[in-house]
């Protein structure tokens, strides 16, 4: 069957995730079909956090270098009280014998996924089609016929690997039956981006804040587009209109900003916020990364970097299994590891750090602003915590 086969891997799903799994997997010299739905240029802007460990997988494609031209180094981030002002400043530098990155890089998702689609247009291993949409997948022996309703190569594509990188409602998964269970969370998250000086409202920001309130907790983010700042948005406080009313967006900035009426509206979004779980993340020769197998709250920027961690360690496998090795075995622990990944570690400190902010239990809100203040106390403590919240930890066997 083999000389039958279009590709060795089909990857379903055109955003950085699939896109970085792809180019590996053709440097590696795998011929590649990436399928992606969507025109390239309507791809989101969602994520904007590059964290240590992603970067260094980055590097192995080429692509942290320029990424980093283009995006804004953070050395530290921040929590903050809204009433309070700053609580503490975590410097990554402690993290120079860890990783070569010893910070974050802020640039919007879309710069690496264009990137990558261009390495991957320019690789003789690989096949671009985006507008190439899939219905469905039927499993064989030794290869998996994928269906393609629209595009340049719409009829039946086999390959003898299939990667689900098709986000949260993944068609590879629903044609596999894999359960995705999970909780919504019961406030929306409302983005205003604005390019309007924050540094001059906040003279004491960093880079990254998060910023604690019962209320009014926030996040205020500095990208090379500008700055995001993001509100909570209860599903009780009123319709996706009401809630996207200039009024309504000019009243939360009006509780937590000074000047609050020089802060430019460019552009303003609404999104709900889901945590959910994949049961599994291999069936055979089908595997399952990023969105299409977990998704969390944006708390800390590990959505997207969990789901490059698991594309660059899956290709790694998929390469090794190419040149001969058997990695069945190895395989189904990648698929059992980024599973828990997802549970214990990205899902325990997103929701951690959307708890923490949110608390409306004074005595605990006291404890956790002396917590944090410790950590800047505590050099030991401190490094502790950013291996955490760098993702650095989530990767060490």
């Amino acid at each position: 069957m083999t000389e039958q086969l279009d590709a060795d891997v089909i990857v379903v799903g055109g955003g950085p995730v699939g896109t970085t799994t792809a180019l590996k997997l053709a440097r590696g010299g795998m011929r590649v079909i990436l399928l992606e739905a969507r025109e390239a240029t309507s791809l989101e802007e969602r994520a904007t956090t590059f964290h240590p460990p992603t970067l260094e997988m980055l590097a192995d494609l080429d692509l942290a270098e320029p990424l980093i031209e283009r995006g804004i180094i953070a050395a530290s981030y921040q929590f903050r009280d809204a009433k309070l002002g700053k609580i503490v400043d975590l410097e990554f530098e402690i993290l120079s014998d860890d990783t070569r990155y010893p910070f974050r890089l802020q640039c919007e998702q879309s710069v690496l996924t264009r990137m990558a689609l261009a390495a991957l247009e320019a690789h003789p291993n690989a096949e671009l089609h985006t507008r190439s949409r899939v219905s469905g997948l039927v499993r064989h022996d030794g290869y998996t016929e994928v269906a393609v309703e629209s595009g340049p190569r719409t009829g039946v594509l086999r390959a003898t690997h299939v990667i689900g990188a098709d986000g949260m409602k993944s068609v590879v998964r629903n044609a596999l039956g894999i359960g995705f269970e999970g909780h919504t969370y019961p406030e929306r998250f409302l983005v205003i981006g604005t390019t309007s000086p924050m540094q001059e409202l906040l003279p004491d920001i960093a880079h990254v804040n998060y910023v604690a309130d019962p209320v009014d907790w926030h996040v205020i983010m500095h990208n090379p587009s500008g700055w995001r700042i993001l509100f909570p948005a209860p599903f009780d406080k009123g319709t996706d209109e009401q809630v996207l009313d200039p009024a309504n967006v000019r009243e939360q900035l009006s509780r937590v900003m000074p000047d609050y009426d020089r802060v430019s509206l460019d552009r303003v979004t609404l999104y709900e916020v889901h945590r959910r779980v994949a049961d599994h993340l291999r069936e055979g020769n089908i595997y399952l990364v990023g969105d299409a197998a977990h998704v969390n709250n944006p708390m800390g920027g590990m959505g997207m970097n969990s789901g490059v961690h698991d594309g660059f360690l899956l290709a790694e496998l998929l390469l090794r299994g190419a040149a001969g090795d058997d990695v069945d075995a190895a395989l189904d622990e990648w698929a059992a590891k980024r599973r828990s990944v997802a549970l214990d570690f990205v899902g325990k400190e997103t929701e951690g750090n959307w708890s923490a902010l949110r608390d409306t239990d004074e005595e605990r809100r006291t404890a956790q602003r002396a917590n944090w203040e410790g950590l800047g106390r505590d050099a030991d403590a401190r490094h502790a915590f950013l291996l955490n919240s760098s993702m650095l930890a989530s990767l060490k066997n």
